[in-house]
């Protein structure tokens, strides 16, 4: 959290050194866009007042770690127990997993208003097993417990915003937004759990769950251009809170812009959910990886 938060605070640092210009390349003050250039830059280009709409499908491959817990059948006329976990997966582990996916980000530009939205569709089929504990009689006593479970999950991470430009040059912006963002998870199973290291008792059944997030989110985003008006560094910070959970997003990385207009850019890009309700199955996850994607102009 704290690598990310210095690199998105570097990159904002060096889009609002951008704006300073020297006085020969400003406009007059009461112009809210800049001069007319012989040779525009791409970010002249996204301020010259037409609609600019973008699509960006992107690969994400983050590693996913989360804590989960679950409540079990125990002998009868005993409390339900709770198992607890902590799982850590990689791309190499789901990926082979994947039935269907898709991820796409979409913007639309005019001026200094623009909307924003991105989108992440995964649909899934795996065996897991799950070791955890429960306690014993009075509490004093740890029984093992295994679970073994054969599960589809179809999921999908999505946000739309809105956002403003508080200011651009022909080098940089630094926009504001506010949105929301909603995770959606529907989990169907089945299962079979072993109590005891002697499997003294054995439930078998099915689950089935349809949980989501719902999040307001608000940010701060944009680009840093050097040199030649090819290379740049795209930053993007948000945080955000729901009725169950707090939640917050953070990507820096690279990006190199063609002729053309097209984008190329290779990101590191985390997100992030915590604090959910005690009796939430999911108590804690967090995703954090490499992302590649390309922009094409509509």
């Amino acid at each position: 959290m704290q690598k990310i938060t210095r690199l998105s605070l570097s990159a904002i640092a060096l889009s609002l050194a951008a704006f300073v210009a020297p006085a020969s390349a400003q406009e007059p003050a009461s112009s809210p866009t800049p001069a007319a250039s012989a040779n525009p830059t791409f970010m002249d280009r996204q301020y010259d007042g037409r609609a600019h709409l973008m699509l960006a499908p992107y690969i994400w491959g983050p590693t996913i770690k989360a804590n989960f817990q679950f409540s079990i059948p125990t002998l009868s006329g005993r409390p339900r127990g709770i198992a607890q976990t902590s799982v850590l997966v990689g791309p190499s582990d789901y990926l082979p997993k994947l039935n269907t996916a898709g991820m796409m980000s979409l913007d639309f530009r005019k001026s200094d208003f623009d909307l924003f939205a991105d989108a992440i569709y995964l649909n899934a089929s795996t065996t897991a097993t799950i070791y955890g504990n429960v306690n014993g009689p009075r509490g004093r006593v740890q029984i093992p417990v295994t679970v073994d479970s054969s599960a589809h999950i179809t999921t999908a991470i999505w946000e739309v915003a809105a956002g403003y430009t508080f200011a651009h040059g022909h080098n940089a912006d630094l926009s504001g937004f506010v949105g929301v963002r909603q995770f959606p998870m529907n989990l169907n199973a089945d299962y079979t759990v072993t109590i005891g290291k002697r499997g003294i008792l054995a439930p078998t059944g099915s689950i089935g769950t349809a949980d989501y997030t719902n999040d307001v989110i608000w940010g701060l985003r944009g680009k840093a251009f050097f040199g030649d008006d090819r290379w740049y560094v795209p930053y993007y910070f948000d945080v955000g809170t729901g009725t169950n959970n707090q939640t917050w997003q953070a990507y820096g990385g690279a990006g190199y812009a063609f002729p053309h207009g097209q984008t190329f850019v290779a990101l590191w890009r985390a997100l992030n959910y915590n604090q959910f309700h005690p009796t939430a199955h999911v108590q804690k996850m967090s995703l954090a990886g490499p992302l590649l994607g390309y922009t094409f102009n509509i």
